[in-house]
């Protein structure tokens, strides 16, 4: 099984490898359906019954418990970051698959049934927000908000999937009971202490902010200067005060403006819209919350003097998401029968785990990212530590089914 796991993790990430050895697997583009179809004939080949639903999820069931109406969810997601890594997200979809078919193939009975899941647009690179088919399926978010979005170039998230061929209309058909993910860490705190296992107990809460700076357009070579509204202009200041504000702030924050959105995107013009996408993290959302509105306090006269306008097009506050306790005690319980050293941690980052929290007992295991590395081609994770994480999910299956 252990060799299985790492194998299959092979296979995956030959579909949008890139040259320096990482993924690239936006949602609903050609390598994520590629991605989809080998995940459908693996979990078919090995007996699972397959469906996918209005937005994409895909569901894998073994009927561990044939005639039962209820299962067990474990599973994560198959896209990828555009500089994405060969572990985030695939790891936990495969060890799922690994783990519940070989629970099945053994033929023993159970109380609930297993479902691996591929959740669709986890990580929200081509279709903002993020978690998306996750929280259609909490019901946060509908299936026509999720189908509408769009991305740079106009496609909706519904015709991309439409043109792999998995804009589906199966419902799961099964109530689910519990649900388990199994990822890298995407931080360094396991790798930095030598610990195998991360039991997540809870996220940091995030305040998520996306400005339009709106200016007018004009040619950028015979416009007075003085007449201009430069909304690139507003743009650079405002990131520029924002990196100040956040490193002013005490305390544990993390925080990024990492993508930036110019209108009408010609060098010749004037930017007369500019989006920027900020974020911010703590433990405490409440932090986050002020942090963002003394930048927003700081930033506005300073755009208004520029001759431009602030358009908040999002603003998200998460508060930290609590995870099951009693997964939690599962996963430490588990990992020291395996002989495997583990600790309770906290996420800072987000996942499916996280949106799934709001509607069923919901658990999330961490295995170590070798220097906390994330969202990079040089994301690792060992051999022996993407092995302790599947048998940790294997036998956390085990008995949740039972």
């Amino acid at each position: 099984m252990q060799d299985d796991l790492i194998a299959l993790l092979d296979r995956f990430a030959a579909i949008g490898a890139t040259p320096d050895k990482g993924v690239c697997r936006l949602t609903g583009n050609p390598e994520d359906g590629a991605a989809r179809e080998l995940f459908a004939q693996i979990a078919a080949a090995r007996g699972a019954s397959l469906g996918t639903d209005a937005v994409g999820n895909m569901f894998a069931t073994f009927a561990t418990a044939p005639g039962a109406q209820s299962t067990i969810l474990c599973g994560s997601h198959l896209d990828s970051q555009p500089t994405g890594g060969r572990f985030d997200g695939s790891l936990g979809v495969l060890a799922a698959l690994d783990a519940a078919s070989a629970l099945y193939a053994e033929g023993g009975r159970y109380a609930h049934n297993l479902t691996v899941v591929n959740w669709t647009n986890e990580e929200g690179a081509r279709f903002q927000p993020s978690l998306t088919g996750s929280s259609v399926f909490t019901g946060k978010y509908t299936a026509e908000f999720a189908l509408g979005l769009r991305d740079r170039l106009g496609v909706s998230m519904g015709e991309a999937l439409a043109q792999i061929g998995y804009l589906g209309d199966e419902a799961l058909g099964l109530t689910p009971v519990h649900n388990v993910e199994l990822h890298v860490e995407q931080g360094g705190h396991l790798d930095e202490t030598g610990v195998q296992i991360g039991a997540v107990t809870a996220s940091w809460g995030v305040r998520k902010l996306t400005l339009s700076f709106v200016g007018a357009p004009s040619h950028t070579g015979p416009t007075a200067m003085a007449k201009r509204r430069d909304a690139m202009r507003a743009a650079a200041l405002a990131i520029t005060e924002f990196h100040a504000q956040m490193e002013a702030e005490p305390g544990q924050l993390h925080w990024s403006a990492a993508k930036i959105v110019a209108e009408p995107d010609s060098p010749n013009v004037v930017a007369s819209r500019v989006t920027v996408y900020f974020e911010i993290r703590n433990p405490d959302q409440r932090i986050c919350t002020k942090a963002g509105d003394r930048f927003m306090a700081a930033i506005t006269p300073a755009i208004a003097a520029l001759g431009c306008a602030i358009e908040i097009a999002t603003d998200e506050a998460r508060p930290g998401t609590q995870l099951s306790p009693e997964g939690v005690a599962l996963t430490l319980k588990v990992a020291a029968e395996l002989g495997l050293s583990a600790t309770d941690m906290l996420t800072i980052t987000g996942h499916d785990a996280l949106a799934l929290a709001a509607v069923m007992p919901s658990t999330l295991v961490f295995v170590p990212s070798v220097g906390g590395l994330s969202h990079s081609p040089q994301e690792l994770t060992l051999p022996e530590d993407l092995r302790n994480g599947g048998a940790v999910i294997r036998e956390m299956l085990r008995r949740l089914a039972s």
